[in-house]
């Protein structure tokens, strides 16, 4: 492919990063390659540092010990290293190896990316490598946030529909200040994500909603590509929709890979070169993806400022774009609908839509076409009227205004969620 990261088609998806990043702030998830530089370790160091922790034979045989250390399964790894050195232990060993001041130089890849315009940050990490980077470049100090607590969760979650809402950093793993909330071992992982689905719902409906440009990760892990894979399919869009900067260590056939997570996973790939193994290239993209937002940001300036974009806009909601579509009423022609609310986990709701006939003489039947907010797939669903009713269930993690069309649509009807006053107060303000 001659030089690492050295194509086209490589350059064409760095301008549209710029491109989304300054227009859009999109959220940016950072895995562990990020704080490999301020004195953090990576998993293999992280497994071998547990391995010396390990008690002596007999309680451990060597034997034992050599099949841990050659095991390539890590949260199974981690799991077994729990169990053999002890609950006490072992949580004490991880508070203590991330209890440690980041060693950071504004030169370092975290420092610069933090000082571009993402919206928010999100790391499965469990150090304070990004809130270092962030005093480091002279950024305001983002509001830390954990997965594990439902408040965290529906304060995140409400963040994402508010344009103005201060940078949050929200910790998916954990944080190592709270050790019991950290998601490292089988059982961990289990815990959170397959014995209770709330956390992977909501996870995949902010992958759904959001553009995500994911760094620090070698996108290997099964489970995260798993839920990449699902979204990707959900959306069904022939554009990818999320993006990573990914190092190489080796020559590759770079149009192969960028096909393979562009079309099976959705994300739009930035390669550069790590074959010397310091990231050095890591650097230069994000340089270049500095100067690629300050002129996306320029131009967009000047395009707002001309006289004729200055002209008052027609009503139009951008973030309940159903709203007054559908004749801001949910009574007409005898119909009505309406909806019931319920949390299913926090900050994660479903709607019970219910659209039925108001004259007794006239009962409802047919189709009925509910038109949701765009980032619902799909965004418009049908029903057919039973027993006079068609009843819609919808989740999501926050309100919208839903349209109808009833009565081979002749008949329109509009309700928005947010005004529902037996809805939870978390769901009418998202």
């Amino acid at each position: 492919m001659g030089e690492l990261g050295k194509s086209k088609a490589n350059d064409d998806a760095q301008k549209e990063l710029a491109a989304v990043t300054s227009s859009e702030g999109p959220l940016a998830l950072v895995g562990a390659g990020l704080s490999v530089s301020a004195g953090m370790p990576t998993w293999p160091k992280l497994m071998a540092e547990m391995h010396a922790h390990l008690p002596p034979p007999p309680t451990v045989s060597l034997e034992h010990g050599k099949a841990l250390e050659d095991e390539t399964d890590f949260l199974w790894r981690a799991q077994e290293y729990r169990d053999l050195i002890g609950e006490e232990s072992f949580w004490d060993f991880l508070k203590k190896r991330f209890d440690i001041n980041p060693t950071l130089k504004d030169s370092d890849p975290v420092v610069k990316l933090v000082k571009l315009p993402f919206r928010h940050f999100m790391t499965t990490n469990y150090d304070d490598v990004l809130l270092a980077a962030h005093k480091l470049a002279g950024r305001p100090e983002p509001r830390v946030l954990n997965w594990s607590e439902p408040d965290d969760v529906r304060t995140f979650i409400a963040s994402l529909r508010n344009s103005n809402s201060a940078r949050s950093l929200l910790y998916l793993h954990g944080r190592y200040r709270e050790p019991k909330s950290i998601v490292l071992t089988d059982n961990d992982y289990t815990e959170r994500y397959v014995r209770t689905g709330g956390a992977m719902r909501r996870l995949f409906a902010i992958f759904t909603i959001e553009r995500v440009l994911f760094i620090g990760f070698s996108l290997n892990d099964p489970d995260l590509m798993a839920l990449l894979r699902d979204v990707n399919a959900t959306v069904q869009s022939k554009d990818p929709r999320h993006f990573a900067i990914m190092g190489l260590e080796r020559p590759i056939r770079e149009s192969v890979e960028r096909n393979r997570l562009r079309t099976r996973y959705g994300v739009q790939p930035v390669f550069y070169d790590n074959s010397e193994g310091d990231h050095g290239g890591l650097i230069d993209i994000l340089h270049n993806l500095t100067e690629g937002c300050s002129e996306r940001w320029k131009q967009a300036k000047e395009e707002i400022s001309r006289p004729e974009n200055m002209e008052t806009a027609t009503e139009f909601f951008p973030d309940d774009p159903e709203k007054g579509k559908w004749g801001r009423s949910a009574q007409a022609n005898g119909r009505e609908v309406g909806a019931t609310v319920r949390e299913l986990d926090p900050a994660w709701f479903e709607a019970t839509i219910t659209v039925r006939s108001t004259d007794p003489q006239h009962p409802l039947e047919g189709t009925v076409k509910f038109f949701l907010h765009p980032t619902l797939i799909p965004p418009a669903r049908k029903v057919e009227a039973v027993n006079g009713e068609a009843i819609l269930k919808v989740e999501s993690y926050g309100a919208y205004t839903v349209g109808i069309a009833a009565d081979g649509g002749q008949t329109k009807l509009e309700l928005d969620l947010s005004t529902l006053e037996d809805a939870p107060r978390v769901f009418r303000l998202n």
